[in-house]
């Protein structure tokens, strides 16, 4: 799993999902653990902050070395 920076993104890794990266930055931002609701809307804000859902993208295929910004 890639490690959140101290400049708020995530350089994305082999293996690496969205939900994930929504998970992990929920996790180190929050108090407690985060449901599988609040994931979802993590994973949302992070597709529409990133525009994962423009054009003919898909929010599920993220590569490699793409850089997803966090805030």
């Amino acid at each position: 799993m890639s490690d959140i920076d101290a400049g708020q993104t995530v350089i994305v890794k082999s293996g690496d999902c969205l939900w994930h990266i929504a998970r992990t930055n929920l996790l180190s931002t929050a108090t407690g653990s985060p449901t599988d609701a609040d994931i979802a809307r993590e994973t949302d804000r992070l597709a529409k902050l990133n525009k994962l859902d423009e054009g003919s993208r898909n929010r599920d295929l993220i590569y490699p070395g793409e850089i997803i910004k966090l805030t």
